[in-house]
């Protein structure tokens, strides 16, 4: 296959995954965790974080050619040992170097007494292999998913890094997936719209085609507020 050519910017390799896929624009950037039309004018240099959310939504994408433009698109059509350099080498981590967090597995028809039980009544905890970016501290845990609601991203029984949002800071919520309590109910959703400005609500919607387009979790409903990092494991189907 031919390569691409070194020269041309992040903006064109990401439009041309795109046009390769077949997907729209708006979708890609959803998955993503990207404002709406961010890819329309992306620079050339977009951090870390920005970075590691399209890799994570879309793991087939060679990490080396999107950063650089060398190599192929996609990391199955990359040489073998291309592919070894870039994945590296599997081995035990140093229990050293792992960080222990607080771990729960929520029930989605848990009410809000009995989620906020097992939130702060004696919480298990996992060890995790903390990454560059994400900022293990005492707001830190980690949530199992129960359903597929953001499927295909976020499957269900996954793990999820999680940091819960200070109510100080719910306004500036404008992308990304959360994790929310509201009207009694725990679900992971990401954000399409936050209203809480101008009309006291934050608009939600799901990955999943299969589910209801949007929800509202209105501001007087809304009990707690996790940004959700990443996935740190998820089942393979």
């Amino acid at each position: 296959m031919k390569k691409v050519e070194l020269g041309n910017t992040l903006k064109d390799r990401i439009s041309a995954f795109i046009k390769r896929r077949g997907i729209k624009r708006a979708v890609f950037e959803r998955n993503s965790g990207l404002s709406n039309g961010y890819t329309n004018n992306i620079k050339e240099n977009i951090g870390s974080k920005k970075l590691e959310g399209i890799l994570l939504a879309y793991p087939e994408i060679n990490r080396v050619w999107l950063i650089t433009g060398e190599g192929d698109m996609l990391i199955q059509e990359s040489e073998p040992q291309a592919n070894a350099e870039f994945l590296g080498r599997a081995v035990e981590a140093n229990r050293e170097a792992t960080v222990p967090v607080r771990f729960y597995e929520p029930s989605p028809t848990a009410t809000f007494q009995e989620f906020c039980a097992g939130v702060n009544e004696a919480p298990e905890s996992i060890n995790i292999l903390p990454e560059p970016f994400d900022n293990i501290d005492e707001s830190s845990c980690v949530f199992r998913v129960s359903g597929d609601s953001m499927s295909p991203q976020i499957q269900d029984k996954a793990k999820i890094l999680c940091r819960e949002v200070n109510p100080s800071r719910w306004h500036y919520i404008n992308q990304g997936v959360i994790a929310i309590v509201y009207d009694d109910r725990f679900v992971i959703k990401r954000v399409k719209k936050n209203y809480l400005d101008t009309d006291n609500y934050i608009l939600l919607c799901s990955d999943n085609p299969d589910y209801p387009d949007t929800e509202k979790a209105y501001l007087g409903s809304i009990r707690c507020i996790y940004e959700v990092i990443r996935v740190i494991s998820q089942r393979v189907y």
